[in-house]
């Protein structure tokens, strides 16, 4: 069999694709456990950061002791989606994780809210994969800083409960400004937290009892 001939060729394509595929295969699952405990510490950080919870350290454990000491957790169930629920002990804001799909693709964060849902108190992101200098910059802080004590518009429209970018009145309560260059991530950003928000809302509504919660009900 010569190294020209058809099947010389494929059968070493699929070596070389073995070979790799084995040494890929083999570095992902012997991390696998690593990585799980790093997303855990990225979420944990996050849930620190948006609820503003003073952390001894910055070890792993650290973290997870200040949620422990700080922060009530519980699961609700709403048409078939199950929302992650995180509650301040000593202020009662109300925090959830939203998603939703961006300019390229999904985008995961946790918003919080005042006990009353009212307004917002922090947001920060999770995950994104938007255009890095553009979409990407939905983390920069100067983006997040513009969600603190934004109003949620509850007596408007769905999708204009949070305006991000222009607006009839450039001073309205619920508004943010939109990122410069990235006008696509930023509507879809406002498209899907409305929608988050109005499902999650619906959610606690259903869900009756406030054992946990204990919101006022401005639902109507």
């Amino acid at each position: 069999m010569t190294k020209t001939s058809p099947a010389y060729i494929l059968g070493f394509m699929i070596l070389v694709c073995t070979v790799f595929g084995a040494g890929i295969s083999s570095v992902h699952y012997a991390t696998l456990d690593m990585l799980r405990k790093n997303e855990k510490l990225h979420k944990n950080r996050s849930i620190c950061r948006v609820f503003d919870l003073s952390v001894t350290g910055a070890s792993a454990d650290a973290f997870q002791k200040a949620i422990d000491d700080s922060i009530s957790y519980e699961q609700i169930t709403y048409q078939g989606r199950t929302w992650d629920v995180y509650k301040q002990k000593d202020t009662g804001a109300i925090g959830f994780v939203f998603s939703g799909t961006g300019f390229w693709d999904r985008i995961t964060g946790i918003m919080v809210l005042s006990p009353d849902m009212s307004k917002v108190v922090s947001i920060r992101f999770l995950d994104q994969k938007e255009t890095p200098g553009l979409g990407a910059r939905i983390e920069e802080g100067w983006f997040i800083d513009q969600f603190k004590g934004v109003l949620v518009a509850w007596d408007q429209p769905v999708d204009k409960r949070i305006i991000v970018g222009p607006a009839p009145n450039p001073n309205a309560k619920n508004r943010v400004d939109a990122i410069t260059g990235a006008t696509q991530t930023s509507l879809a950003l406002m498209r899907f937290l409305n929608s988050e928000l109005e499902s999650f809302r619906k959610a606690i509504k259903e869900r009756g009892e406030k054992t946990m919660l204990e919101i006022p009900s401005p639902w109507e």
